[in-house]
């Protein structure tokens, strides 16, 4: 899960403190109260937000509308928005929760499509690579993965305040995940290395670039860049690279009303076969070239659960680097118009 650190100074800083008092205040009623009481105060919360329209909830229109489409009236694409608040606040109480629900509800209602997939990459021993969007519970993923046996390593994005980062890194501890900070030197890359060469299994959540030096791709049809570290780690140990989409299942996924956070609801997810390195290319082609396919499983996974996908922050160039995304528009054209030749 991405939080995005406080801006610097005393404004920033007291943002931060605020940001980890709420969250230990949350965390702690979450756990402590029972779920059929929490779980409005939450979708409360997400209804507040979404009617505030805020800068996230702003974003995450413009980001949805890529994926729904220019044809999707405005009012249902708001209708949709709010549902994906309120998904995006199950996630949160299910975060919190995941500590004290219990090794059988986190398996038993998970449906996961695609496992042989994972299975047989275990069970050769090569190690996989599970590369996830920002959809579903990717946390409650890895929950049931360490409960089906298998040793997790993902990474997390530092945060500020430090207590804050060190509160997210610790339920996935006691969860079973290896969690390593994801930081600017190698590393994290060279541990993922290693525990893939030994067999294991690496999860990362890899959809958003966050320091902008990602592989260059099309999404949805427009330029935006996505990290390169999972086709990277995958063409270096030979794992397996399996896509993996998750999704909340059960009535109030579907129809978003009387939307009750997880009670009564499940978890579904997605492997999709093994993205295969190309026979011909350099490294970096092959990455590249990885890299796209993965964007192309993750747009039609997420053109399937749009409510499910929870995006808050800019990801594609036109919203992070609009100079860049003129030029990528501009070398398309060219590019068309050469092969059209």
């Amino acid at each position: 899960m991405t939080v995005a650190p406080g801006r610097p100074g005393r404004r920033g800083f007291r943002a931060a403190q605020a940001a980890a008092i709420g969250y230990g205040i949350a965390a702690t009623l979450a756990k402590v109260l029972p779920e059929f009481i929490v779980a409005p105060v939450f979708r409360l919360g997400a209804d507040f937000a979404w009617r505030k329209r805020g800068r996230g909830v702003r974003q995450l229109e413009r980001n949805l509308r890529r994926v729904v489409g220019p044809q999707l009236p405005d009012d249902e694409l708001r209708a949709l928005s709010r549902k994906a608040m309120r998904s995006y606040a199950r996630y949160w109480l299910e975060f919190f929760r995941l500590p004290v629900l219990g090794a059988d509800r986190i398996v038993n209602r998970m449906v996961v499509d695609g496992e042989p997939l994972l299975e047989q990459a275990m069970r050769e021993r090569r190690g996989a690579v599970l590369a996830l969007p920002h959809s579903g519970n990717w946390d409650h993923a890895g929950a049931w993965v360490s409960a089906r046996g298998y040793s997790l390593t993902t990474v997390a994005e530092r945060l500020k305040p430090e207590s804050l980062f060190d509160r997210f890194v610790l339920v996935r501890e006691r969860l079973g995940m290896e969690v390593l900070p994801l930081s600017a030197d190698a590393g994290a890359f060279a541990t993922m290395l290693k525990r893939l060469r030994a067999g294991g299994l690496v999860c990362l959540v890899c959809e958003r670039d966050l320091d902008g030096n990602g592989v260059d791709v099309s999404f949805f049809g427009e330029p935006t860049t996505m990290p390169a570290g999972p086709a990277a780690l995958a063409l270096a140990t030979g794992a397996a690279l399996l896509p993996t989409v998750l999704w909340f299942t059960g009535k109030d996924s579907e129809d978003g009303e009387g939307d009750r956070g997880s009670r009564g609801g499940g978890w579904a997810a997605r492997i999709y076969p093994e993205i295969v390195p190309p026979a011909d290319g350099d490294r970096r082609a092959k990455v590249a070239a990885m890299t796209q396919q993965l964007a192309d499983v993750f747009a039609e996974a997420i053109a399937e659960h749009p409510r499910d996908w929870h995006m808050l922050q800019p990801l594609w160039l036109a919203d992070r680097n609009p100079s860049r995304a003129a030029g990528a528009a501009q070398g398309a054209r060219v590019a068309e118009e050469v092969g059209g030749q």
